[in-house]
């Protein structure tokens, strides 16, 4: 049966000082109080609109964005410096900025994409031989049709006049036409029209509702959908100014969503940016404690990663619910991955699906890949562990710990078990905050650093009971009661925390923007209606682009 909820009252200021929550005054999520009741109230009027603005193409985006525009994946894309994530995702708009060594990588990245048109004059609109090149409908034809592929809209007169300028310029010093060729192709891919997608409409009167154009919409949802640019579909029906029909858009939306090929490595994109295992490969262990953790098998865990979120919403019978990444009990598993599982009989490096045991797994966050991720190269990190959990599943950030604040473990005595090392967090000031999150560290003790179940730690029994004080409750102490992370998660699978936690990071992940900014309103419109679809997320993904922002935009 269908559950529909408000959103979880994120808004608190709790009680024993740890204020690790913002408030809609602060960009957070209204709820609790009057002040939340005054906000849902307002719901019902004309939605809040986001700004205009342009927004950086991700190096995923750019890569992808060349590669299926020109068949070409340049050697510099690895140059590409790593983008920044502190607290949200790496897409974030106002994080994306283009500094001097990023505009480096750019300018190599064009010289390759100008040497590659040379060898590939049809993927670039060059209808004629590139020697005879000159001022005409040939060059004006390749500035027009590259321009459409990189700029993501059909350029102008104008435009197609200054370009072809430039072509003859620049043929003129020493190169011919294949130098100009190359400079018109370089210019094209570092004009801000090729490396940003642009989403500010038409109308540029001040506090004035702006509508997005209709190859800025077409944009939106190729690069939500497939990390990639339009395709000639898409394209074409932004041309014929198709696009601003909402049912036109859906039907798109629904389009891209099937295309598995394109669609399944952008939301696998999504999934391992929000369970903070895009770096896995970099998560190494101590070859001393264990032996088997080898590049090999780091590898199959990323791949495992992949089958699992595919068999959720791409595979043949998928349900496609939030409930089945959560709370399911199978893996895909090799002979390298099986015994950490506790399973046998599975042999070759084919990664197969086989259930596991209920008593001891439950869902992605008792999967090798979070478990693994989730980890020291020697110890668990419980801390860290819980912190994620709190912060990314349920939408709580709490502060990080003042300067000066020493290890907790160094006070244990030898031999201690996890939970014995930090039993100095049950003291006042440390328990403000860890009283929020080290209950959930304290259940996954029962997977060691490299995802296997465990009963024992340091010859003693792990104890992995606890309690969760939830954010839809308030905060207030003891929230759900457990014994085991299993446990956990089926308490939490009858509460709003984690679904609301999901609808709000993805409208992020989608957006641009970090959660706790996205208006209040529009993540209780995502929230309700995630409830309502059973926790499908097709049809959150959906909900985001129904979004009013979607389309149009206040200045």
């Amino acid at each position: 049966m269908s559950r529909s909820f408000r959103l979880a009252p994120l808004a608190v200021v709790l009680a024993s000082g740890c204020t690790g929550v913002l408030g809609p005054e602060d960009g957070g999520p209204a709820g609790g109080g009057p002040e939340g009741e005054a906000a849902a109230a307002e719901c019902g009027a004309t939605p809040a609109l986001a700004k205009p603005r342009i927004w950086r193409l991700t190096n995923a985006q750019l890569a992808n964005t060349l590669r299926d525009e020109f068949d070409i994946q340049p050697e510099a894309l690895s140059n590409l410096p790593s983008e920044a994530r502190l607290d949200g995702f790496a897409n974030q708009a106002e994080e994306l900025r283009v500094a001097p060594l990023l505009a480096e990588v750019y300018f190599a990245l064009g010289e390759e994409l100008g040497a590659h048109a040379l060898k590939n004059p049809d993927k670039f609109g060059i209808a004629c031989d590139v020697a005879s090149l000159a001022p005409g409908s040939c060059l004006d034809g390749f500035v027009a049709r590259t321009g459409q592929k990189l700029w993501r809209r059909p350029l102008s007169a104008t435009e197609i006049t200054s370009f072809s300028a430039l072509f003859a310029k620049t043929a003129a010093q020493g190169e011919g036409p294949a130098g100009g060729v190359k400079s018109v192709v370089q210019a094209l891919l570092m004009s801000p029209s090729s490396l940003h997608r642009t989403e500010l409409g038409t109308v540029k009167d001040t506090g004035a509702v702006t509508s997005l154009t209709d190859h800025e919409i077409a944009s939106a949802l190729s690069y939500l959908l497939w990390d990639s640019a339009p395709d000639a579909e898409l394209t074409a029906l932004a041309d014929q100014g198709k696009l601003r029909d909402r049912a036109v858009i859906l039907a798109q939306a629904q389009r891209l969503f099937e295309a598995r090929d394109k669609a399944a490595p952008a939301m696998n994109h999504f999934f391992e940016q929000w369970l903070e295992l895009e770096n896995l490969s970099k998560s190494v262990k101590d070859a001393s404690v264990f032996p088997m953790a080898t590049p090999e098998l780091t590898a199959d865990l990323k791949e495992e990663l992949r089958l699992l979120t595919n068999s959720v919403l791409f595979d043949a019978g998928a349900d496609r619910r939030f409930d089945s990444l959560f709370s399911g009990t199978y893996a895909f598993v090799n002979e390298r991955t099986a015994p950490l599982y506790g399973l046998s009989g599975v042999t070759g490096d084919a990664m197969v699906r086989r259930e596991l045991n209920p008593a001891e797994r439950r869902g992605i966050f008792t999967s090798l890949p979070f478990l693994w991720g989730h980890s020291h190269s020697q110890d668990t990190g419980l801390v860290g562990r819980g912190a994620y959990v709190r912060a990314e599943v349920l939408c709580h950030r709490v502060p990080l710990p003042p300067g000066g604040v020493p290890n907790a473990g160094q006070f244990a005595e030898p031999g201690a078990t996890g939970r014995q090392r930090l039993g100095i967090h049950a003291s006042p000031g440390c328990a403000v905050c860890h009283k929020l999150f080290d209950g959930i560290g304290f259940a996954l003790e029962s997977y060691d650093p490299i995802g296997r179940y465990r009963t024992m730690d340091q010859g003693q029994e792990i104890d992995a009971s606890g309690s969760l004080p939830l954010p839809s409750e308030g905060n207030a102490p003891p929230g759900i009661v457990f014994s085991n992370f299993v446990e956990m998660v089926d308490e939490l699978a009858q509460k709003p925390d984690v679904y609301s936690c999901f609808a709000q990071q993805f409208a992020a992940y989608a957006s641009g923007y970090d959660w706790l900014k996205l208006d209040a309103c529009e993540k209780e419109r995502l929230v309700d209606g995630f409830a309502r679809s059973q926790h499908a997320i097709d049809q959150l993904v959906l909900s985001v682009i129904e979004s009013p922002s979607f389309i149009d935009r206040r200045n």
